[in-house]
């Protein structure tokens, strides 16, 4: 019972987040995917380097300049990339199929993981990808092998993949800066550039602009700033810390479930079978995934906890127990 605050936060979050693609649907026809995510991060950003100066973790408002060079390239990717071509994808596809389809985005930041980092995977977690993988293919095709033969994609799908193609690299780009400054810092840093970058891109291009501005455009982009882009943010991360990343990480389901669901009674959008079925296959291939990830895991546990016992071996021991065990393997 002493972690039930903290499921109920997790869980909390990811509702929060499953709900963004339907609230950014009334959002998207009045302002510019760009204008929406500069003035977005813009707000986040200001408020996070606010609270480091209040709190006076002075040495995450002057971080190195390594970290900085991290943070504008997370920024480009996490923020200009990813939330442009979101924000983008929704004027062309539905709540539902954007909820669905970024369900893919963890098994995408594992595949870059194990190309760019080295991170391990075993026939499990290779089973996981194709699975989801899979999902993600009936979802784009809606089950007909025709609109892979005609190439006839919708192409608001295509986007949110590329979307999500671009989370992962943001992922895997800070992938060890968080052992440098603080997850809030690199947020606020990451937000920040991400939004500077929009506004010049958008200023080149044109494309910042803003019209027909009702409450309703106002509590939609309040949300995705707010309750999405900062309450989520702190109370997952504030839960992950306390209840450990893999039990946390089980959690990240809710978000394509809450994100169909919400598109289906709130904006009455249709739900077919093959998104159903895509759907399952995804969070199928994700928990194989998950699973496989674990038990590596718990592998190099075992070996540390040995520690003392390999440390006492003489050399000529260690050797033979080194055999052993590439045998076993």
């Amino acid at each position: 019972m002493s972690k039930a605050k903290f499921y109920i936060l997790l869980t909390l979050a990811c509702v929060i987040w499953g709900a963004t693609p339907a609230t950014g649907k009334l959002v998207v026809g009045s302002l510019s995917p760009l204008m929406l995510t500069a003035t977005r991060f813009t707000i986040i950003a200001l408020i996070l380097f606010a609270w480091l100066f209040v709190t006076k973790q002075y040495k995450d408002l002057k971080p190195p300049r390594a970290v900085i060079y991290i943070t504008i390239a997370m920024g480009f990717m996490g923020m200009t990339v990813h939330n442009g071509l979101l924000f983008t994808g929704l004027n062309y596809t539905t709540a539902t199929n954007t909820a669905l389809i970024e369900s893919i985005g963890p098994t995408i930041t594992t595949v870059l993981a194990f190309l760019f980092i080295g991170e391990r995977l075993n026939k499990f977690g290779w089973l996981g990808i194709f699975i989801s993988c899979l999902g993600a293919f009936v979802i784009i095709t809606k089950g007909d092998l025709n609109v892979l033969l005609s190439l006839s994609f919708n192409i608001g799908d295509l986007i949110i993949l590329a979307c999500e193609a671009a989370w992962s690299a943001y992922v895997i780009i800070g992938w060890n800066i968080h052992s440098r400054i603080s997850t809030v810092a690199v947020t606020a840093w990451s937000g920040l550039f991400g939004a500077v970058q929009c506004y010049l891109l958008g200023l080149v291009t044109g494309t910042l602009w803003y019209e027909n501005i009702t409450p309703s455009v106002i509590f939609g982009f309040s949300y995705i700033t707010f309750a999405s882009g900062l309450f989520a943010f702190i109370a997952w991360n504030y839960a992950a810390n306390s209840v450990g990343a893999s039990k946390a990480g089980s959690f990240i389901y809710l978000v394509p479930l809450t994100g169909a669901f919400l598109g289906v009674f709130l904006l009455n959008e249709p739900l077919s079978f093959a998104q159903i079925i895509g759907a399952c296959l995804i969070v199928s291939g994700m928990v194989f995934t998950v699973r496989s990830k674990v038990k590596l895991k718990h592998k190099e546990d075992n070996l540390l906890k040995r520690y003392d016992e390999l440390q006492n071996l003489t050399h000529e021991e260690l050797l033979e127990h080194e055999k052993k065990l590439s045998a076993k393997e």
